[in-house]
């Protein structure tokens, strides 16, 4: 139905004849575009509520690992950040590169990333503030030391799991055999309560040597 014409209360208009009609004193945009009832105001599913939101934090850690002959995990101790003492068990490792690591090599690399707010922070574990549903990936670089033989590698097994509030592994995955670097990882997306903790483990079975383990976990936050 058209009313009246021109500029109606507070609005201006991209075309002029918008101004002749019934809805003309509807509320606008920046960009003049009609603010519509039911329609900007109403529950988006996933992929639109989380245009442009990268609400994502991903942590790390590294440990110089020896191998188990059953599975007993070795859980990762997450930190926002890290100082050289707190990795120095990486100290003087010889990778089957010939490169030899040292704490400090590693240090800028395993700052916390946090982006907009996943509302997760790292102390130990990894521990969710905010209820919601929440996509995680655990994953883990195994690092081969100098000496390892890629092909008699096949002899040994190589683990990663994901661990939800306790000590048991929620889910995990294994692989035969590890080129000079291999890594392995688990995705899981589910619901997680405020207060509920996550971790990444790991294990190997290479009896000869240590292997530099590498782990990691992405927390991307859906709703």
């Amino acid at each position: 139905m058209i009313v009246y014409s021109g500029k109606q209360f507070w609005n201006d208009f991209n075309n002029w004849d918008e101004g002749l009609f019934q809805d003309a004193n509807r509320p606008r945009d920046d960009d003049k575009f009609q603010i519509r009832p039911w329609v900007n105001s109403r529950k988006n599913d996933l992929r639109v509520a989380n245009s442009w939101i990268a609400a994502q934090g991903t942590f790390y850690w590294l440990k110089v690992q020896a191998w188990q002959s059953t599975i007993s995990w070795n859980t990762a101790y997450m930190k926002n950040k890290y100082t050289a003492s707190d990795i120095s068990d990486v100290n003087s490792f010889v990778a089957i590169d010939g490169t030899t690591y040292n704490a400090n090599y590693f240090l800028d690399q395993m700052n916390a990333v946090i982006l907009w707010k996943p509302y997760v922070n790292a102390d130990g574990y990894i521990t969710i503030w905010k209820w919601g549903v929440y996509a995680v990936t655990c994953n883990c670089l195994f690092v081969a030391p100098t000496w390892y033989n890629v092909v008699t590698s096949y002899d040994y097994k190589f683990y990663v799991a994901m661990m939800i509030n306790g000590w048991v592994a929620s889910m995990w995955t294994q692989s035969r055999g590890c080129w000079w670097q291999d890594s392995l990882s688990v995705f899981y997306v589910g619901w997680f309560d405020a207060g509920d903790t996550v971790n990444t483990w790991f294990l190997h079975t290479y009896t000869t040597k240590e292997f530099l383990c590498q782990p990691t976990i992405n927390l991307y936050r859906l709703s």
